[in-house]
Formats: structure tokens, sequence, C-alpha cells
């Protein structure tokens, strides 16, 4: 007897498109609040579904849902960054400049709170996961360009992880920064800063 794969996969594709919803309404309550502000409740509550459902789909809570969560976004990231990167060309100084005006099309990535705020809120395994998934999605890709500047420079070129955080962390200091402290228009900020980067402050 032959078997219908449209019903076989059905409750499956259901499962899975649910799953998708709840992660999608979770990373938007997580972006905007935080990790310590956002309970399952609130959760179920913006799903129109008890909370107790959720334990369905993240059998362990709220953690293992935030992991999921970052863990999805970042997915999403490093693919767009990798695109970004080779679209650039293969010069490094495109390559960043390309980079950071990226990053400002972006949802806020709040890697500040998460590193300081969230993150001591939660396991240290799921800490140490967070941190290798953030690693490779957003710090490996900036770290080529960078080492790629540095090839005549052996000393910074063992940082160049490091560099690929600073620069991350500039870039997105410019969405923290109030409205009256910026001159120019955020495209704009991401030049001087490139230009910081590439210059310094006495060239």
């Amino acid at each position: 007897m032959a078997v219908n794969r449209s019903e076989k996969s059905g409750p499956q594709s259901a499962q899975v498109a649910a799953r998708e919803r709840v992660l999608e309404v979770a990373d938007q309550l997580f972006a905007t609040h935080g990790y310590q502000a956002v309970s399952l409740r609130d959760i179920g509550a913006s799903l129109s579904m008890r909370h107790a459902s959720l334990y369905y789909h993240f059998p362990r809570g709220k953690e293992e849902l935030y992991v999921a969560v970052v863990e999805r976004r970042m997915r999403s990231y490093q693919t767009q960054l990798e695109q970004v990167l080779r679209d650039a060309g293969a010069d490094w100084r495109q390559q960043l400049s390309a980079a950071a005006h990226w990053m400002l099309t972006q949802p806020h990535m709040h890697l500040g709170r998460m590193m300081q705020s969230d993150m001591p809120a939660i396991s240290e395994e799921s800490a140490d996961t967070l941190r290798v998934i953030v690693r490779d999605a957003l710090l490996q890709p900036l770290t080529r360009p960078i080492q790629q500047a540095l090839v005549n420079n052996p000393e910074k070129r063992r940082r160049s992880v490091t560099y690929a955080g600073m620069f991350l962390s500039l870039i997105e200091g410019i969405e923290n920064l109030p409205a009256n402290y910026l001159t120019g228009n955020k495209d704009e900020l991401v030049d001087v800063v490139i230009d910081f980067v590439l210059h310094g402050l006495t060239t």
C-alpha cells in the first residue's frame, strides 16, 4: 500500500512551522527586553497560547529557547555577512566597509547586553555555547580581512580575533549613541569609524 507523503509530512511540517513561530516571537521579545525580563508566560501570551505548551518544543524551558533563538539569529547573520564580504571583492578595506554598512541595516544586535547581562543569567555550559556561536557567526568572518590587513605584522596578526571584536563593538556603538551626539548620519559615521580603524587619530 502506497504511503501518502503529504499526509505523513503534514503534522511534521506543522510542528516545524509552530516551532519557528515560537522562535520568531521569542526573538523579538528577547531582543527588545533582554533574557531576564522575558518570561515564558510573556512569550506564550504573545503567541496566544498557554506557556506550558512551549515545553513541547523546548523541554528544558526558557534557557533552551533562548539559546535556540540566538543560534537561529546568528546563523542568519553569518550567512548574510559571508555574502557581504564576498560581494565586496578582494580588498580588505572594502570588505570591512561593506561589513560595517551591512551591520547598520540589521536590527540592533545587543551584543553588549548579551555578554554582560544575558549570559551571566544562564548556565555556563549554555553561555559557552553562545560564545562559540557568536565567534563563528561574526568574529571569524571579520577576522579574515583583518588578517589580510596585517599580513606583514605577525605580532598584531596574532590578535586578529581581538581586533575583530573591537571593530564589531565600534560599529554597534554607533547604534547606542544618543542622537544629539551624532554628527552626520549613521552611514557617514561608519566611514568615520573605518577611517579611524585604518589611520588612527593622528593622520
